[in-house]
């Protein structure tokens, strides 16, 4: 068993900062939201009793969308010093970081050429008042590297072709191709499983959408991300032949036919079930490696559930706010109702 990085802070079992760290990743994954508690939040009446069903996870929150922002970002602040303590420095904090990163930059580019205001989370390394101007009209320059030269990259792709989808595919790409950068500075198997896992279900839903396009070939170039389990030339080929059948039978050959046959095969919520399942397979790796007895799983287990209860989160009290039906909510979460 080898350790893993020394600039990760955390090392072998029996080393006291592993062990401060461990014990107290163990206390605040007892603080995770049950699913008990979200299902109850979902059925609730309205957005105060949805927000009562989640107090058992320190949620408090005043009405309305202001409220809802100032609790989640609260809460990922607290996610972001815990990570800063049990990792104060090196390329494991930054790849983790990093998605906030990106994902706040592609936000605040849409934001910028649909003149609205962005919605941006905090938790990541980039300013978000660098992130908040960009998107006002001002200069790629005030971000940290590598935003900025992704940005003016991005802005250009936006002048050539005015598709606000490459802008985007552009950013993930980067995105992507930043953590796989840091993942071989840090050289941790967990860590390469995990991204590919996530590049490995963002293709195949590419796939998916490229099949159900009116014209495939137009997207399969710049709709792919390198550096997955699957093949990436034989995906983008499928993709520019819009051959269903043959697609199908490559996907039914891989680990994901459970999850992504019927999204291949142009089933009705494919997609949806895709998206779903994927999910599944992510925290069923996240629960195995939790369990790991020595290294930095465990932290990197809580910090992704974590998250992933943030995204929950966000998305039952938005729809809450919005006046959307348990029914809905249940069908886009997978829950029974």
């Amino acid at each position: 068993m080898r350790p893993v990085a020394a600039d990760t802070q955390i090392r072998l079992s029996g080393d006291t900062t592993f062990t401060y760290t461990v014990g107290r990743v163990r206390v605040l994954e007892n603080r995770l939201l049950s699913q008990r508690a979200l299902h109850d939040a979902v059925a609730a009446a309205d957005y105060a009793a949805a927000v009562d069903a989640l107090r058992e996870g320190g949620y408090e929150s005043e009405p309305g969308g202001a409220g809802l922002r100032r609790m989640l970002g609260e809460h990922q602040s607290r996610l972001r010093s815990f990570l800063y303590e049990s990792l104060p420095r090196g390329p494991l904090r930054d790849y983790l970081l990093s998605a906030v990163d990106y994902a706040n930059l592609k936000a605040a580019l849409i934001a910028r050429l649909t003149e609205k205001e962005p919605t941006l989370h905090a938790g990541g390394l980039a300013p978000v008042e660098a992130l908040n101007a960009l998107a006002a009209g001002g200069d790629a320059d005030e971000l940290p590297e590598p935003l900025d030269a992704v940005a003016r990259a991005a802005l250009e792709v936006w002048e050539d072709e005015g598709d606000p989808y490459l802008l985007q595919q552009h950013v993930d790409r980067a995105a992507f191709s930043r953590r796989r950068e840091l993942a071989a500075e840090i050289d941790l198997p967990f860590l390469d499983r995990y991204l590919e896992l996530e590049i490995d279900l963002i293709n195949l839903a590419s796939l998916a959408r490229c099949l159900n396009a009116a014209e495939p070939a137009e997207l399969a170039d710049t709709a792919f991300i390198d550096g997955g389990s699957l093949e990436y030339e034989r995906l983008r080929r499928l993709a520019r032949s819009g051959e269903r059948d043959e697609a199908l039978d490559y996907v039914r050959g891989t680990p994901y036919a459970e999850v992504a046959a019927d999204a291949v095969s142009g089933g009705p919520v494919g997609l949806r079930r895709l998206r779903l399942g994927g999910s599944r397979r992510k925290l069923d790796f996240l629960r195995r490696a939790r369990l790991a007895s020595f290294g930095a799983e465990p932290v990197l287990a809580y910090y992704y559930f974590k998250r992933n209860e943030l995204d929950l989160v966000r998305f039952i009290l938005t729809c809450k706010l919005n006046e959307i039906s348990p029914d809905e909510i249940n069908a886009n979460l997978g829950f029974s109702g």
